[in-house]
């Protein structure tokens, strides 16, 4: 079985373009008949729900499955909330993406072929040509380089991937991947190959996050790899305590007439400070996110499942008392 999986939240205006897409995809790939689409909803307030529910009822050749989310976990901890609770075998495979349109659904028999020749392993995709701002762009390929300087890694996935079903039940053992579902996976070192697919523009038009958002969400996800990241920072202040002591060694070697030549060593110093307190910042505000991040998404899943588990009782003690009803009936009638 082929297994998709993706999250929404307030998508009344797009979700029928992107279901459309999905289901032609399906059928024009052959896919019909053989594939499961998990969409979860993500607590959404407007029609969402309701079409979600219209289109499990038709007959597309895609058997639709929505998962409901308790309330809203952003995307990342959507996506992790539905893949805790997907159906999948050692022989199938899941596709998780994003449903607002960027992520190309076309792209995915190709991705499917991949993994054809590549057995048992993920397939990882990276984000190629992107349809943003200049900034966005700029900021996102300093991020690239930021996270290959320090985690080493050559790759930069997002939702966007493909996992073979053994490796499955691996992940959903992994809380990191509620904060980041892509780089969890990348910390497991599973095997992989990896491909770029260019990013499409959204159904909808623009996306409601801003820079600062998805900067956040960057340096979360990047401080998923805390052990190597720390070790690093504390070099790089090492490196900067070192430079800073030899420039005030020099300053207070230098005769006080050079004027010049200490308001330049001073400002050196001031700079390599300032630049040894924002890693110090940037250490504490990632660490101290990711942390806020992992607490409200373990409770959150815990009420869910305290709720599942009382639900299950009941069942089960209802299904009990239905038993012996039954048996007292049967006796009564012999």
């Amino acid at each position: 079985m082929f297994i998709f999986l993706t999250a929404c939240r307030n998508e009344e205006r797009t979700i029928r373009e992107f279901w459309a897409e999905f289901v032609g995809m399906a059928g024009t790939a052959g896919l019909l008949g053989r594939t499961v689409l998990y969409i979860v909803d993500d607590f959404s307030t407007d029609g969402t729900t309701a079409l979600l529910e219209e289109m499990q009822t038709e007959s597309s050749g895609v058997d639709l499955r929505i998962i409901r989310a308790p309330t809203n976990l952003g995307n990342q901890g959507a996506m992790f909330h539905g893949l805790r609770r997907v159906e999948i075998g050692a022989q199938d495979v899941l596709v998780t993406f994003d449903s607002d349109g960027e992520d190309d659904v076309n792209q995915m028999p190709s991705i499917l072929e991949m993994s054809l020749q590549n057995p048992g392993k993920a397939v990882l995709i990276e984000r190629g040509r992107r349809r943003e701002s200049l900034l966005f762009k700029l900021f996102f390929a300093t991020y690239k380089l930021i996270f290959r300087y320090f985690t080493r890694q050559t790759v930069v996935p997002n939702n966007f991937m493909l996992l073979p079903g053994t490796l499955v039940p691996v992940i959903q053992r992994s809380p990191l991947a509620a904060v980041h579902l892509a780089y969890a996976i990348l910390k497991l070192r599973p095997p992989y190959v990896a491909t770029v697919c260019d990013r499409r523009s959204r159904y909808g038009g623009k996306s409601s996050q801003n820079i600062f958002m998805l900067v956040s969400h960057g340096l979360v996800g990047l401080m998923l790899f805390f052990e190597v990241v720390v070790a690093k920072i504390f070099v790089l202040l090492f490196v900067f305590g070192l430079f800073t002591a030899s420039i005030i060694v020099l300053a207070v070697a230098l005769p006080v007439e050079q004027v010049v030549a200490h308001n330049i060593l001073l400002a050196t110093v001031m700079a390599a400070a300032a630049g040894a307190v924002g890693l110090i910042g940037l250490l504490l505000s990632a660490a101290s996110a990711l942390m806020l991040k992992l607490i409200s998404f373990m409770l959150a899943e815990f009420a869910v499942d305290r709720q599942e588990g009382v639900t299950r009782q009941r069942e089960g003690a209802a299904s009990v008392r239905h038993d012996a009803r039954r048996e007292r009936f049967d006796r009564g009638a012999s």
